[in-house]
Parts: structure tokens; C-alpha cells; sequence
């Protein structure tokens, strides 16, 4: 019966897999979810940007200190546009090539990318006006290095690169790559090997959740609560838990086709030193 549902996850995990690598539309998604500058969006963006301008925990890194990597990135590069200021160099890793292939066109300013101006000029505006979205979009580009292959189950999840950074943010993302709390977890442990030792892991996600569409496609995620998410960061032994905020749902199922009842924030640190 054991080896029965570790089949059958197994193969659930394949299916998901191949729908992130063959059907997701980084342009759906894009029209679905991120055609407005939504409540949710926000928090995002404001928890992101406090921490890079205002958590001492960043802010008093040196200037040899500021690697940051966005991981499961999507087709967004918003979210790693709040620490565009903050580092010295900026790597984005994502498991599907169309994903990877909206990042790099947006980058490189290419016609037809997808607009992403909207949620520029709302980071911009957290500054009180001293820079302008375009200040912010083009410092990304100007730190940017490069957005990478990655799989969240691997030990190593940008297996053959051997790389460790400052930062590791994540959004909206683990939760939907894994199919249980078990592998939330196992996923977890892998993505804070990514992290120099006293480095910092964000992640940002949905609470609640079950499922979401883009387009006729329907992705599935792990049902998280505020407790389980402090439950498994703590669990894994070099993350120490600094800060979890939560938020009810700000959106309508018309609005959202995702069935999330809150989002949260949670920042960690990676005991030890180099």
C-alpha cells in the first residue's frame, strides 16, 4: 500500500512537472494575475522593500555581502525589482524555459515583453518619490546576472552550479512545486542550502490554497497555515524563524481564479559563518 502511494505521488509529481515545463503561458499568467496592481501584490512588494531598506538584518551587510537570488521566479521580475538597490548582483532561477525566456526578454527591453511598468513605479513610490520606476527597472537590469535552470527537489536545486548567496527570496512558489507538507519541508531544506551561512531566506507566498488556473490549466498547491509555515522553517535545523506576517485574502475568486484564503511573509536566518 506504502510503495502504492509513493507511486502515485511520484507520478503526480511528473504530471505537475510537465505542466510547468510544456503548458504554462508566462502571458496568461501575466493577464490573469498581474494586469492590476492588486492588495496582495502590494504587501508583497511593501514587506520585500521594508526589509531591503529598513531590516538591520539586510542593512548592515557590506557591499561583498549583497548576492541576492530570486528563486522560482516566474515570468515576474518585480519582486527581485525591490532589492535592486539593495545588491551588488542579482540571479534568478526559475524550472520552466518559457519563464526563463520572459525574463531574459524583459531584461533586454525586447518589443513584445511582457509590462511590468505598473508594479516599477509602486516600488518607486515606497521610496517617497525619489526614484521613478524606470530608476528601479533599469538598476534590476544593471545588477542582473543572469536566470538559471533550477528543480526545488534536488539537494543542489541549481545542480551544476555551485553558488551560495546573501539573500534567498522566494515568492509564491514552493508551495505550488510540492504536492504535500513532507515535501514542502524536503524542498525547503534543499533551497536553504542555497544560503551562505548568517545569509537571509524570504519567502512570500498564498495560505490556504489548494489549487489555482491559468487558462484551462489547473496547477496544484499545498494548503498552508500560518502555524505549519512556522512549523517547518523551524524544523529545518540551520534556519532560525525572525518574522512571519500574515494578511486575509484581498481579492475575489473573480478576480483571482486561485482559492487562497491569505497570503504571509516569512524572514529567516542561516545560523553559522563562513
Amino acid at each position: 500500500m506504502q510503495d502504492g502511494r509513493k507511486a502515485d505521488d511520484l507520478s503526480k509529481k511528473g504530471q505537475i512537472r510537465a505542466q510547468y515545463l510544456t503548458e504554462f503561458s508566462p502571458r496568461e499568467y501575466h493577464s490573469t494575475f498581474y494586469s492590476v496592481l492588486d492588495d496582495e501584490v502590494k504587501f508583497f512588494l511593501e514587506v520585500y522593500h521594508n526589509a531591503f531598506e529598513k531590516d538591520n538584518l539586510l542593512t548592515s551587510r557590506g557591499s561583498n555581502q549583497r548576492r541576492v537570488l530570486d528563486f522560482g521566479c516566474g515570468p515576474v521580475p518585480v519582486y527581485a525589482g525591490t532589492a535592486a538597490y539593495f545588491a551588488n548582483s542579482v540571479t534568478m532561477a526559475e524550472i520552466a524555459p518559457s519563464n526563463r525566456q520572459a525574463i531574459n526578454s524583459w531584461m533586454n527591453s525586447e518589443e513584445g515583453a511582457l509590462d511590468w511598468n505598473l508594479f516599477f513605479s509602486h516600488i518607486a513610490s515606497l521610496d517617497g518619490g525619489t526614484k521613478t520606476g524606470e530608476d528601479y527597472a533599469q538598476r534590476l537590469r544593471d545588477v542582473f546576472q543572469l536566470v538559471v535552470p533550477c528543480d526545488g527537489e534536488l539537494e543542489n536545486p541549481l545542480h551544476p552550479i555551485c553558488q551560495t548567496y546573501d539573500v534567498v527570496m522566494s515568492t509564491l512558489c514552493l508551495e505550488f512545486a510540492t504536492i504535500s507538507l513532507d515535501d514542502y519541508r524536503a524542498m525547503l531544506a534543499n533551497v536553504t542550502h542555497l544560503i551562505k551561512p548568517g545569509g537571509v531566506l524570504m519567502m512570500a507566498g498564498a495560505l490556504g490554497n489548494t489549487s489555482y488556473c491559468v487558462g484551462q490549466t489547473k496547477y496544484p498547491s499545498v494548503n498552508l497555515t500560518k502555524e505549519a509555515i512556522a512549523d517547518v522553517v523551524t524544523s529545518v535545523e540551520t534556519l532560525e524563524l525572525v518574522a512571519l506576517r500574515t494578511l486575509g485574502r484581498q481579492t475575489s475568486l473573480d478576480e483571482k481564479p486561485a482559492d487562497h484564503n491569505g497570503i504571509f511573509f516569512v524572514m529567516a536566518q542561516k545560523m553559522g559563518t563562513e
